[in-house]
């Protein structure tokens, strides 16, 4: 087994596949109708597993006609959509709701409703969550994408990056209020994991379309050959508790392409996580091209152990795991008795939640930390 630097468009194509295909993980219980009177919310730090709850929306409203693709829309506090991932490989579809939070001098501040809290949704990248710039970009993998870039004409083009896989962005379509963006990466010279990546059927990966609708304020959806997400509702007024992930940093970002082996011993390493986070959220992939054995483990620095198995023929594995206080230092383990590829990425960031419509912060956000 050897470690991969992830910097290496190739093998990113992996981190990119792999967040993509997190259409596995069980969708959230349904909202309610129900909503809380109460301004505080009461919440059992010991609840097993997230669910939506109570969630309150305010009233859908029509397209803000004001908003063109000639320029960046202007969001409000309150102003909310709701979000359905739907990948092929599952058909699970999977809906949360996104909130603009706040709004500062060098951005806007997007979060879930405190009932509603996702963690898979942070590893997914897109859409964003936490600290977003009034141009819409904000940071993969500590690097900025920009999904859009104003004023939207047939032709322009920009180079960006996602997850750190730098792509070419070119606006194909156009009108007063849509467009529409592709975006590949760009050429490169052959490199030996090349045919790992044909194997793996990532060769191309990283390619994605994405629909911008000025009269949503957003894009409104995402494709790429895994699946898509797409906005299924907008509007303002959010009323109650939402919780917000500021200053997302990747902080465990790591893996092992592992050649046929019949050695159990783990690829053993330690991480230091710092910055005074006070949440992670943690993910866990493997890739297998041949029928095997592989494992990923990760201990925080308080002890606690989140580990992923994949044995046999079973092709690929997700796992999403959130991790408290993480700053300190980890130790990470990879076992590959097999070809394939074993992947940790670790989002860390500030949580606390900001209720609206009247801006109230409380750092304790009551929620247990859920594996």
């Amino acid at each position: 087994m050897r470690p991969f630097p992830t910097s290496r468009a190739s093998l990113l194509s992996v981190l990119f596949v792999l967040v993509l295909l997190s259409g596995c993980v069980e969708q959230p219980v349904e909202p309610t109708d129900d909503a809380e009177e109460e301004p505080e919310l009461i919440i059992d730090p010991d609840r097993p597993t997230e669910s939506y709850g109570a969630v309150v929306t305010g009233p859908a409203v029509g397209p803000d006609l004001n908003a063109t693709t000639e320029a960046a829309p202007r969001l409000v506090t309150g102003e909310w959509w709701r979000i359905r991932f739907d990948y092929q490989l599952d058909g699970a579809p999977v809906e949360v709701v996104r909130v603009v939070a706040d709004v500062n001098d060098e951005g806007y501040v997007f979060g879930m409703p405190h009932e509603g809290w996702f963690k898979e949704a942070i590893a997914f990248h897109s859409p964003a969550f936490g600290d977003v710039g009034h141009d819409l970009s904000y940071d993969t993998h500590n690097v900025k994408f920009e999904p859009v870039r104003f004023p939207l004409k047939v032709g322009a083009t920009w180079e960006t990056a996602f997850a750190t896989t730098e792509l070419v962005a070119t606006v194909e379509s156009a009108d007063e209020h849509t467009a529409v963006i592709v975006f590949e990466p760009p050429e490169k010279d052959a490199e030996p994991t090349d045919p790992v990546m044909e194997a793996l059927g990532l060769a191309g990966g990283a390619s994605m379309k994405l629909t911008y609708d000025a009269r949503v304020h957003e894009v409104v959806r995402m494709e790429s050959f895994i699946g898509t997400w797409e906005v299924v509702e907008h509007g303002y007024d959010f009323e109650g508790w939402v919780t917000v992930p500021r200053g997302e940093h990747t902080a465990i970002d790591y893996g092992v392409l592992g050649p046929v082996s019949d050695k159990h011993t783990p690829e053993e390493r330690t991480l230091t996580v710092e910055g005074g986070f006070n949440r992670m959220t943690l993910m866990h992939g493997v890739f297998a091209i041949t029928p095997g054995s592989y494992s990923v483990r990760s201990v925080t620095p308080n002890g606690t152990e989140f580990k992923t198995e994949l044995v046999g023929a079973e092709p690929f594995k997700l796992r999403f795991y959130e991790a408290s206080d993480p700053d300190g230092t980890w130790t990470v383990q990879d076992v590959n008795i097999g070809a394939g590829v074993t992947y940790s990425m670790g989002i860390a960031y500030h949580q606390y939640d900001i209720r609206l419509p009247d801006g109230v912060r409380r750092a304790d956000h009551s929620h247990a930390v859920i594996r």
